[in-house]
């Protein structure tokens, strides 16, 4: 082996070492391009079987009544969700359940069903609400009306791990779909760049038209909850049969981890990966090193010769 021959296979070596230290760049967190969606899906009596037997592992059983807590033993597949109206109510009943569910469900709207402190300073609700989900590991979902996630998004999504926009009420508005989600989302992925966003539907109308409009809107999505009732269990079922159709084939949804990724402050957590200054050093290191087995062989090159 001549010692050029020699000095490439060294200077490839070290490079191997050195890119080996570089960890795998994944994917922005909270990017679902061409990925599966995971489905959220409102759980009553009659669609506990049914899930069982269609949901996916990250898919979410998501329990709206308190009142039905015991269907979250009757669910043996995807992840489950209680939905709560009052942090109060939420502080009082995730201790006792915080063992048999994945995610605390947050409904933000102006009614009669939410408290009017909390509706005067949602900020501080969240805060409440974030404390709780890192008291017991769990993630937290938002599910704002309209009106809160257009004035206050921005601010209350450092706080929360799934961000839901309701749109179910003008699901045959597409042009009134897009423009309340597509300016909204950047915003509230530039607030947390680890959140992880869908859209709320319902089972009625055109199944294939929901589809058509949830794919329109997949670049932007993690995710699709779907609104469910007793006497749409046929709706329920033909409209996951279409989204399956329409998932991309051989992809799957990245689903948000089990402990939070923001803290109370709504400072978003650090990814592993290495800093772009440390990249460069690498960079520079390995020319010099280049530079010093180049210049060797020269030298040595020339001696031979001599």
């Amino acid at each position: 082996m001549t010692r050029f021959k020699l000095s490439a296979l060294i200077l490839m070596l070290l490079a191997r070492l050195l890119l080996s230290a570089l960890p795998a760049q994944a994917a922005p967190a909270g990017q679902a391009n061409e990925a599966q969606l995971w489905r959220d899906i409102s759980i009553g009596y009659p669609l506990v079987d049914w899930f069982n037997r269609v949901a996916r592992p990250d898919d979410i059983a998501r329990i709206e009544n308190i009142s039905q807590l015991e269907l979250l033993e009757r669910i043996h597949v995807g992840r489950k969700l209680v939905v709560f109206k009052s942090v109060t109510e939420a502080e009082q009943i995730v201790p006792r359940i915080a063992g048999q569910i994945d995610i605390i469900g947050y409904n933000l709207e102006h009614g009669p069903a939410n408290p009017i402190d909390e509706q005067e300073n949602p900020l501080a609700a969240i805060k409440r609400m974030r404390q709780l989900a890192n008291d017991y590991d769990l993630l937290l979902a938002l599910g704002p009306d309209r009106s809160f996630a257009l004035s206050d998004g921005a601010h209350l999504a450092p706080y929360v791990d799934i961000f839901v926009l309701q749109v179910q009420k003008v699901q045959t508005e597409t042009v009134t779909v897009t423009d309340f989600v597509l300016p909204l989302v950047p915003q509230l992925r530039q607030a947390n760049p680890n959140l992880q966003v869908s859209v709320q539907i319902r089972t009625e109308g055109d199944v294939v038209a929901l589809a058509d409009l949830v794919d329109l809107l997949r670049p932007n999505l993690d995710g699709v909850s779907i609104l469910t009732s007793p006497e749409t269990i046929s709706v329920a079922a033909d409209l996951i049969e279409e989204l399956n159709r329409h998932d991309p084939a051989g992809t799957a949804a990245t689903a948000p981890t089990k402990t939070p990724r923001t803290d109370t402050k709504g400072e978003t957590a650090a990814e592993d990966a290495l800093p772009q200054g440390m990249m460069w050093l690498l960079i520079v290191i390995l020319s010099l090193v280049a530079g010093a087995i180049g210049g060797g062989a020269i030298a040595l090159h020339f001696s031979a010769h001599k």
